[in-house]
């Protein structure tokens, strides 16, 4: 994996760019600000630009440019590596069809969190942190996600993060049967249909916990 790692917050992006070389990425640095990270995406065309912010939310006109670049350059995907997650700009990515992702400063202790992030970016998903789908989540809050219990709410985060039976099971101390039962019982409750594919269960809840039309099943 070819990665570009910049943006505003270099001690961010220096962290990002050490993980992601202990696990086999070749890392590019850009310079200095957000320009730089873009003139140096668009030049290199990785499979993944890493784009860091130095204030607590970041520029919504940054925002909008990931996402202009994004369809401009299909082959190559997004993140937003913030010391904090904002929902406007969680929504604000999701209006995508994929291929962008967006991670605190803390997933960094994560680097499991980080690295599937990165992969479920280039494969054309959304790779966002857990947090920032429980911030999203919350915020919406609707009918249907008020259905849930606390332990349903944890397995929709990690669902919504594109994290198999398996893992969840391991991540939440389950065995991995109660996991499927969970699921099944989650997707009845949010009315959506059941999936086994990891990346279709994680569109399907980030589209109902965005308020958007949920994708075809």
């Amino acid at each position: 994996m070819r990665i570009v790692v910049g943006g505003d917050n270099l001690p961010l992006a220096e962290r990002m760019a050490r993980l992601s070389r202990a696990y086999g990425a070749e890392v590019i640095k850009a310079g200095d600000g957000f320009p730089a990270l873009i003139e140096t995406a668009e030049r290199e065309r990785p499979d993944v630009a890493v784009t860091t912010v130095r204030r607590a939310y970041a520029d919504l006109d940054k925002v909008l440019t990931v996402l202009d670049l994004r369809r401009r350059n299909p082959g190559t995907g997004f993140v937003l590596l913030s010391p904090i997650a904002d929902v406007a700009y969680t929504r604000e990515l999701l209006t995508a069809d994929g291929g962008v992702g967006y991670l605190p400063e803390r997933s960094l202790g994560r680097p499991a969190d980080v690295v599937l992030a990165l992969l479920r970016v280039v494969s054309g998903e959304f790779g966002l942190d857990q947090a920032v789908i429980g911030n999203l989540i919350s915020s919406t809050w609707g009918t249907e996600l008020r259905r849930l219990g606390r332990v349903e709410r944890e397995v929709v985060d990690l669902l919504a993060a594109g994290w198999p039976d398996d893992v969840i099971a391991a991540r939440l101390w389950f065995e991995e049967a109660t996991v499927v039962r969970l699921v099944g019982e989650i997707f009845e409750k949010l009315g959506l249909e059941p999936a086994a594919d990891p990346a279709r269960r994680a569109r399907a809840v980030l589209a109902l916990a965005a308020g958007r039309p949920r994708p075809p099943s």
